[in-house]
């Protein structure tokens, strides 16, 4: 993608965007690309999210991920709850409450497990990986897998890509930011012995649809592998981001995990800009080439910890950004208030999702949500 160096400012406008807004107005984003490509910044008198209702199929808004209960975490045979899909990806939440009693191997897609809560380890063919709230584990098309955990209080956000999983290239940086590429930990070989069961159901997925092979030894034999191709773990602050002191860096510098279709940004822990004219709050903006799911997980707002589970909704077409009173505080606070630690995992998808009826049904009042003033 080419930039376009034919850049236009008419009316009441800063010489530097996201820095030195004018008085009382509010800055607004139109960007193609995921901020890549052409971008528009309009000056508005009033604030852009500050609408009154919302009628129609795609409204945005916060889904509260604690009202929704998969059936893997009443039954260990069951699945997780399919919260949004796509033809590229489907966004799922697991709140596995005991080991699964199968194996499993996905023939149509590549899986990413995100750990919001819980520990106990994801058995592979390759070996185990243990796991603790803030991993991310990357298990690609065809491995075979048993989700283990070993708490009862488990929450995992769960992605299907339909293209292969790679990291995004941060090609301007070096290869060792934002993370060192052997920062990876993979699993090391272990043959289980088995624990004595008549026989071991792997169940593989093909064109959605599920087939059961049953053995009379265990699954999990291999004693040794090699290759580009394995299951990894990579903790989320094993991320570390570029900052800047003068300038608010755009969502992009997140990113993390990317496939055909999608990209995944890790959000994480990083200083507030400390320039008294820099904008230190994610600006107004339309992200028109791309529907957002944000996955708040942990940190605080204001000093105030997060509590339960959020899963914000941001549809193109619809602006998003901290709304007026949010920014006042941010204002307000502006030396108290030094980092900015909220955790988040945000996924961005080329192609326009399907919001499941579970996912709906768990949205937040919709005048709050729809009023832009979290």
């Amino acid at each position: 993608m080419k930039n376009s160096w034919i850049h236009l400012a008419k009316g009441q406008t800063p010489r530097q965007a996201h820095v030195a807004v004018p008085k009382g107005l509010k800055e607004e984003e139109i960007g193609r690309g995921g901020f890549q490509g052409r971008v528009a910044n309009v000056y508005r008198l009033n604030e852009p999210t500050g609408w009154v209702r919302v009628e129609g199929e795609f409204a945005p808004g916060d889904v509260d991920g604690e009202q929704i209960r998969p059936a893997d975490e009443r039954e260990a045979s069951g699945a997780p709850t399919r919260l949004w899909h796509n033809d590229d990806l489907v966004v799922s939440v697991s709140r596995r409450s005991a080991p699964m009693p199968f194996y499993y191997r996905d023939a149509d897609a590549d899986l990413l497990y995100f750990v919001h809560r819980g520990e106990g380890a994801v058995e592979t063919e390759f070996g185990p990986l243990e796991f603790r709230p803030g991993d991310y584990i990357v298990l690609p098309k065809g491995v075979t897998h048993r989700l283990a955990p070993i708490t009862r209080d488990n929450y995992f956000l769960v992605l299907e890509s339909h293209a292969e999983i790679s990291f995004v290239e941060h090609t301007t940086l070096g290869r060792h930011n934002p993370f060192d590429p052997d920062i990876i930990t993979t699993p090391e070989p272990k043959a289980y012995d088995g624990d004595g069961r008549a026989e071991y159901e792997v169940r593989v997925r093909r064109a959605g649809r599920i087939t059961s092979f049953f053995y009379a030894r265990h699954p999990f034999d291999v004693v040794g592998w090699k290759g580009d191709l394995f299951p990894f773990r990579f903790h989320n602050t094993d991320f570390r981001p570029v900052i800047a002191d003068r300038n608010h860096v755009p969502p992009s510098a997140f990113g993390l995990f990317r496939a055909d279709g999608w990209v995944l940004c890790n959000f994480v822990p990083a200083p507030f800009q400390r320039d008294r004219e820099a904008s230190r709050l994610p600006y107004y903006h339309r992200n028109m080439d791309y529907d957002e799911i944000g996955f708040l997980h942990a940190g605080s707002v204001a000093g105030v910890a997060m509590e339960g589970t959020t899963i914000m909704w941001h549809p193109r077409g619809a602006v998003h950004g901290p709304g007026e009173e949010t920014r006042k505080m941010a204002d307000q606070f502006w030396q108290e208030i030094g980092m900015n630690d909220i955790e988040a995992v945000n996924i961005d998808c080329v192609r326009p999702l399907v919001m499941a009826p579970e996912a709906m049904a768990a949205k937040r009042d919709h005048v709050q949500l729809t009023s832009g003033k979290k």
